[in-house]
């Protein structure tokens, strides 16, 4: 048993937008209102994540939009033709899902429909796909916990 277990949906999010417009997006389409959190996730690695949330008081629900990955260049220290070249370093929030953009985080008591949230996601012309995450069978789900 983990040390500290909550009651929350997790939805992963393929798009090609930057964090700022799925939030955008989100806040237009679901009538949702994401804001930018003071400060990004940072887990004690060379990497930070995005982070949105928003506090749904008529559903008493919490939600949370991650980034879950972080692009860094790490540059080269070579003495041939390759001088200026840098190397690009991706880190994920979730490694088992290296390939989802964004989750969405839901902490609420069940009230939410969440199949129809994930059809109407889908239904966004940005959203590539989206689909829930069985959070129990994640092995980084302690990088959820903030």
């Amino acid at each position: 048993m983990d040390f500290y277990e909550s009651e929350y949906v997790l939805i992963a999010l393929h798009t090609s937008l930057d964090d700022f417009a799925v939030a955008y997006w989100l806040n237009k389409h679901l009538k949702t209102k994401f804001k930018r959190h003071k400060r990004d996730l940072d887990l004690n690695t060379d990497a930070t994540f995005s982070v949105f949330d928003w506090h749904d008081i008529s559903s008493d629900s919490y939600w949370t939009l991650l980034s879950n990955k972080h692009l860094s260049l790490q540059h080269l220290a070579t003495q041939d033709l390759f001088t200026n070249a840098a190397l690009e370093k991706k880190q994920c929030l979730i490694p088992e899902h290296k390939g989802v953009d964004f989750f969405l985080k839901i902490e609420e008591q069940g009230f939410l429909n969440i199949k129809e949230l994930v059809i109407k996601l889908k239904q966004l012309p940005v959203i590539v796909t989206a689909f829930t995450v069985d959070q129990s069978q994640l092995k980084s789900k302690n990088n959820l916990i903030f």
